[in-house]
């Protein structure tokens, strides 16, 4: 338990250490430089975006990394993001 990454996500502040911590768990070293290389050289693709929001979805639910996304916290409904949700499962 960090009591200062709660309060910072109560306040609506975010919580990237907490964001990190949880993308580094998913995503290999290896992977995220190989990813960023494509990024760089204008490669990344439709499979790479479709890896990329499954890593994002074992992170869990999409509106709970958002909220640890500073500013992101109040500028969207719980309900929008369950929509979009549910747009990336079809």
């Amino acid at each position: 338990f960090y009591p200062d990454r709660t309060a910072s996500r109560i306040l609506g502040m975010g919580d990237v250490i907490s964001l990190v911590e949880k993308a580094a768990a998913e995503v290999s070293d290896a992977d995220a430089a190989k990813m960023q290389k494509k990024m760089m050289d204008a490669s990344f693709d439709f499979d790479d975006f479709l890896k990329q929001t499954s890593l994002v979805s074992k992170m869990g639910s999409l509106a709970g990394v958002a909220k640890m996304i500073p500013g992101m916290a109040g500028a969207l409904s719980n309900s929008k993001m369950n929509e979009v949700e549910k747009r990336m499962k079809k």
